[in-house]
């Protein structure tokens, strides 16, 4: 039951962050807002990293995951940011959302194992999640922003693998603080350097709070991806559902039939994969 919950939590996250996002990256620009998110994040990783200690005993292998992680996290965002300041959310998103698709093959290929049913479930899970997505005409969908979602989804793939074997070892907080220094290093150092950085101003509150989306999010996935990675990165990828179902609300962008059979079709799969799985 726990990967479930975790991958939930993570999805409720991204998928807010990724709203969230949409608006600040057009205030100040893609690779600003993103600067912004890796130097908060940065800053409140490295303030709570004395709560866990410095980790002892921690292999080679798990750093290296860890630094796999934060490269992919780093570079996954960076083109998720460049493709909702020129895109829609509805397009971009369930791009994106492959990730955990790819996150789950790439585990099966490094030797997890899922019985059948778990297996259709996720399959079901993930029809879901795109046809819930799918929104917009066909010429909504343009070449640059569909290109970099599709190299987010995967890099976020490779990242939440990453992210979860090296958990294992390091715990959440150390893997996201690994993730955040590349972070901060690749997308905020170059402009700090360049002093090209732009003030948050008026959307100071968006870069935190996707900040703190990010961090929570991959708290969660990590403590949920200790008996595997298949489950919650699958569910985690329903961000792409939340950012869907927010953008109704507070946009005020409509949900069609499609969307509807898809949202019933994820609750499905979720119940019978939280029954299969408690």
């Amino acid at each position: 039951m726990i990967p479930v919950l975790a991958g939930l939590t993570a999805a409720v996250m991204w998928g807010l962050s990724t709203v969230v996002a949409s608006r600040s990256t057009k205030a100040i620009g893609s690779q600003g807002a993103l600067a912004w998110v890796m130097l908060i994040g940065g800053a409140l990783t490295l303030a709570l990293a004395p709560i866990s200690g410095v980790p002892h005993g921690v292999s080679g292998s798990a750093w290296a995951w860890a630094i796999a992680a934060g490269v992919g996290s780093a570079f996954g965002l960076s083109m998720m940011y460049r493709a909702l300041r020129i895109g829609q959310v509805g397009v971009v998103a369930p791009i994106a959302s492959t990730e955990g698709a790819l996150a789950a093959l790439l585990s099966i290929a490094l030797g997890e194992r899922l019985t059948v049913g778990v297996a259709i479930c996720l399959g079901v899970i993930a029809l879901g999640i795109f046809v819930v997505t799918l929104r917009g005409s066909a010429t909504d969908i343009h070449l640059r922003p569909s290109l970099y979602a599709m190299t987010a989804a995967c890099c976020f793939g490779v990242g939440l693998v990453g992210s979860a074997k090296a958990g294992d070892e390091l715990g959440a907080l150390w893997t996201i603080l690994v993730a955040r220094a590349i972070g901060v290093a690749a997308i905020a150092g170059p402009l700090l350097v360049a002093r090209s950085l732009p003030r948050p101003g008026r959307v100071w509150w968006m870069v935190t709070f996707s900040a703190l989306a990010e961090l929570i999010g991959f708290a969660a996935f990590i403590g949920g991806s200790e008996k595997g990675v298949a489950i919650p990165a699958v569910l985690a990828s329903q961000f792409a559902a939340v950012a869907a179902a927010t953008s109704y609300v507070v946009f005020g962008e409509r949900l069609g039939v499609r969307q509807r059979a898809g949202a019933a079709v994820i609750f499905a799969g979720v119940a019978v994969l939280s029954v299969l799985r408690a």
